[in-house]
């Protein structure tokens, strides 16, 4: 990329940064294995006015997948590990809803995301006492799928916490510390961590954000994921990744050395199953298919390896155009957002040479406005099925206690100031009642239903909440 085609970019992403609200970004351009851009713009705090430095440390949330991804390769290359020998071969306490995935299920089906399980998000998301151990010997057993095993791609992260202590079954090192002694030390990564601390005296961090209902930033307390780490709780500034890029443009090599063989690189950049992930096409780019914690699409027919990522208050892009050579790192502190995504694509018709480029980031943020738009119209249908003068059957004190589901944990019902209340894992909320034995309660942005059930006693048995959109209501019974 020459400085012709530089000309212009750091107006172009201020101008994308007002528009799409993105308080702060790191932008780091790698071609040919050097660093050819690194800028930082905007604010790491909005409130102090603190400015975004390239040395500030941000979520690379999802990116991290790639890592995990490589971790396993490499176990692959010691010979300790096989891409489609099933999982039980290493772990034997494997087990999942569907017998047939228990049996066959391979580090490949994991890491291409077709298990047949859905997200089932919520069953992690803000739950800071669970355990990867227990996760994937135990609790992931108890997760429902929705599809039939490989039938389908389904993006998801908790088969890669499984991935993650799969990895420390067989190297014995937990991993943490296979990625740092691994992939780190070799690309000569310093500057990173697994969680991010709060509050941060050492100053490192950039605040993150996530708009309100009226547009206004509003800062975020950093999640603690260590359990679902192998799936996305790296930190590190765009600097450090872009030497991640140069890792993955190279073909897999630092300093001139291999750290896996060719073919096994390529596995990790080769399509395996068919995958759909933005709500919206966009002619220029053809999805090819996932890949092992990359996808891959071809833009304006080039080959192009990415992942995005997205932790609370937090969005991160990492790309690939491997025929051109070139590749960037792009970390934002704004939450859920496509300006990585846009800009990838900016910077791509700038190497290639695209005259009457398109504005991608008004097309991407068109295209996240309406998937928001629908997505709050479906959050708060519940609230029209609501019949009046519908009682609920017991006395409020009837439905106080504490209900459990052998994956998702426990929710402690209790009753204050005669109204009930939710607390589920670090979550406190309030439930209202909307009609019959039926109540609500809002979680994450949006109204969740809770259906509770009577035993053949009278008594209140369980709470059914389709926390897990894509299957049957869990059912939390009552201690």
């Amino acid at each position: 990329m020459s400085e012709n085609m530089l000309k212009g970019l750091e107006e172009t992403i201020q101008t994308a940064m007002a528009e799409m609200n993105v308080p702060g970004a790191q932008v780091a351009i790698v071609q040919h294995g050097e660093v050819i851009y690194s800028k930082a713009f905007g604010y790491a705090n909005l409130e102090r006015e603190i400015p975004l430095t390239p040395g500030h440390i941000l979520p690379i949330g999802s990116s991290s997948k790639s890592f995990t991804a490589t971790a396993i390769a490499m176990l692959v290359h010691d010979g300790k590990l096989d891409l489609d020998t099933p999982i039980r071969t290493y772990m034997s306490e494997f087990e999942l809803a569907d017998p047939v995935a228990t049996l066959q299920a391979t580090p490949r089906d994991l890491l291409c995301h077709r298990t047949g399980l859905p997200r089932h998000d919520m069953m992690w998301f803000n739950r800071n006492d669970l355990d990867r151990k227990d996760l994937a010997e135990h609790l992931i057993r108890h997760l429902p799928a929705n599809a039939p095993f490989r039938s389908r791609w389904q993006y998801q992260n908790p088969m890669y916490a499984v991935l993650g202590h799969l990895i420390e079954r067989v190297s014995g090192l937990p991993w943490e510390r296979f990625i740092e002694e691994r992939i780190f030390a070799p690309l000569g990564i310093q500057e990173y961590s697994f969680r991010i601390p709060y509050p941060d005296e050492s100053g490192k961090y950039a605040s993150l954000y996530t708009p309100d209902g009226e547009g206004v930033n509003q800062e975020n307390v950093p999640l603690i994921i260590d359990a679902m780490g192998p799936a996305g709780s790296i930190n590190l500034p765009a600097d450090e990744l872009a030497k991640w890029v140069a890792f993955n443009l190279n073909g897999g090599q630092a300093g001139g050395k291999a750290l896996l063989d060719a073919a096994l690189f390529k596995e990790l950049h080769t399509p395996n199953i068919p995958y759909q992930l933005l709500p919206f096409e966009l002619p220029e780019r053809v999805n090819a298919g996932y890949a092992l914690g990359w996808m891959v699409d071809y833009f304006r027919g080039h080959k192009v390896v990415d992942h995005g990522g997205n932790v609370n208050g937090g969005s991160a892009f990492v790309s690939l155009l491997p025929d051109q050579g070139i590749g960037c790192a792009i970390l934002t502190n704004a939450n859920s957002n496509l300006f990585g995504t846009a800009l990838s694509m900016e910077i791509y018709d700038r190497c290639l040479g695209v005259d009457n480029g398109k504005n991608w980031f008004r097309l991407c943020q068109e295209g996240m406005d309406s998937l928001l738009t629908a997505m709050k119209g479906m959050l708060t249908a519940i609230y029209d099925t609501k019949l009046e003068n519908k009682p609920y059957s017991h006395a409020l004190e009837e439905y106080v206690g504490e209900y459990s589901h052998p994956a998702y944990g426990t929710i402690q019902i209790t009753l204050q100031d005669d109204h009930l209340h939710m607390q589920f894992n670090n979550n406190r909320m309030e439930v209202k009642h909307l009609h019959y034995d039926i109540f609500t309660f809002e979680l994450f942005g949006g109204p969740h239903p809770a259906s509770f059930a009577t035993a053949v006693d009278g008594r209140i048995a369980s709470v059914s909440i389709p926390f897990e959109p894509t299957v049957e209501p869990l059912v939390f019974v009552k201690k």
